[in-house]
């Protein structure tokens, strides 16, 4: 009597073909990507115009993501975020 033969390993990824295993499936090719588009020129415009509560709600978003950085121990982010959010404050109140 002769023992059977031991099965053959299959490793993921592997050149193997499986096509004729039952249920096996075909092997997945990773897909292509997309060639990278040209960078075209930004122009911005001089002047930015906000509406009162836009203004306030980009104030609240700054304090609480710079709150939030600070309990993270990301204090030099923190302190980036703080610096916009003077900026905007000090733009908001210049009356001249």
């Amino acid at each position: 009597m002769s023992m059977p033969e031991p099965a053959a390993a299959v490793v993921p990824g592997s050149a193997t073909s499986m096509t004729g295993l039952p249920g096996a499936r075909t092997p997945t090719r990773t897909p292509t990507r997309p060639a990278p588009r040209a960078l075209r020129p930004v122009s911005f415009s001089p002047t930015v115009v906000l509406a009162k509560a836009e203004a306030f709600d980009a104030c609240q978003a700054l304090a609480d993501a710079g709150g939030r950085l600070v309990r993270f121990g990301c204090t030099d982010e923190a302190a980036a975020l703080a610096g916009l959010f003077e900026l905007l404050e000090r733009r908001l109140t210049d009356r001249g």
